[in-house]
């Protein structure tokens, strides 16, 4: 049974780039991390650790530290700007080069404690930031507040996330657990295990459904969030890993997820003396027309590729996995 409530699959995201690298943010050992989570009304299920990172899964998505960086992530009703006294006190106000707040439209924005508007003015007590709109008023969207000083200069960092709604029914399905379910059955139904297999992974099945996944590697990390909800079905995929060509794991997500329309954001940092466009997003999409492209560069030295997807009706499509299983 569904429940009459629904949840908002939506995330909020923030993410903090330090000037200069602070091995001592990573430690949890008097409960910071913890104090920050709960702040923002979530709480930290498990941890996993490589030598360059720290990966929290959250009963509301995922927060990731670095020596130089945080990234949070929070999605139903959580406040995540509420972590951002916190993460200051933690990582020192005068130590941020870059601050980004990121808000996608919301599915249920009544059901929220605040909007992107109210939220902006709440981080300029904090940040003499800057904030945008990615995308059409009346479409899928994103909401962009950022803060940045010249004191650090980031080359080929890029982040790459695939936000889609509207799953076809058998894919909702898959996750809402049985009994004789695990989030590994789960995994190896839905094709999940075959993204980045040689990642740690770090997965939980919610109840009465709903998932969310971590895989790090290194400094290197990858993140599903899935909401099945069919009033209002959504699902996130979001990495930081490099690659020439995103065409092939886009495909392959988007094929797992089957959604009737998806926004693609792809966040890049400077390369030489210019930003990267959209060379590495795929030129179309089987099955897909592209209904939105557009391209926003701003003077921190990073720039957006935004691109919105809608569902062409009777088309079918297939998963695009090598001879090693890999995307």
């Amino acid at each position: 049974m569904f429940m009459t409530i629904p949840f908002e699959g939506p995330e909020k995201k923030l993410e903090i780039i330090l000037k200069q690298a602070d091995s001592d943010i990573r430690c949890n050992r008097d409960h910071r991390w913890t104090g920050v989570v709960k702040a923002c009304g979530a709480e930290i299920i498990s941890q996993k650790n490589t030598a360059d990172m720290d990966a929290y899964l959250l009963s509301e998505s995922s927060l990731f530290v670095w020596s130089d960086r945080v990234l949070m992530i929070t999605c139903g009703k959580t406040s995540l700007i509420k972590a951002v006294p916190g993460i200051i006190d933690i990582v020192s106000k005068d130590n941020i080069a870059f601050f980004f707040y990121e808000r996608k439209n919301l599915m249920y924005p009544y059901l929220q404690n605040s909007d992107f508007e109210t939220e902006a003015r709440y981080l300029s007590a904090f940040f003499t930031g800057k904030s945008y709109r990615l995308g059409p008023a009346n479409h899928d969207h994103v909401h962009i507040f950022y803060f940045s000083t010249p004191e650090r200069v980031i080359e080929g960092d890029t982040t790459l996330e695939v936000l889609m709604h509207d799953m076809h029914p058998a894919v909702l399905g898959t996750f809402v657990p049985r009994h004789a379910d695990t989030v590994k059955d789960l995994e190896k139904l839905t094709g999940i295990d075959r993204l980045y297999p040689e990642m740690e992974s770090d997965s939980y099945q919610f109840q009465p459904y709903g998932y969310s996944l971590n895989k790090i590697l290194g400094e290197k990390y990858m993140t599903i969030h899935v909401t099945p909800e069919p009033s209002g079905s959504y699902a996130s995929f979001e990495t930081n890993i490099y690659e020439t060509d995103y065409t092939n794991t886009i495909d392959y997500v988007t094929d797992i997820f089957k959604p009737n329309r998806f926004t693609l954001v792809m966040t890049t940092s400077r390369e030489g003396n210019s930003v990267p466009q959209d060379h590495r997003l795929p030129s179309a999409m089987t099955g897909y027309e592209c209904s939105e492209k557009s391209f926003y560069e701003f003077d921190c030295g990073y720039a957006v590729n935004f691109f919105n997807y809608m569902k062409i009706a009777g088309v079918v499509r297939s998963h695009k996995i090598d001879k090693d299983g890999e995307v």
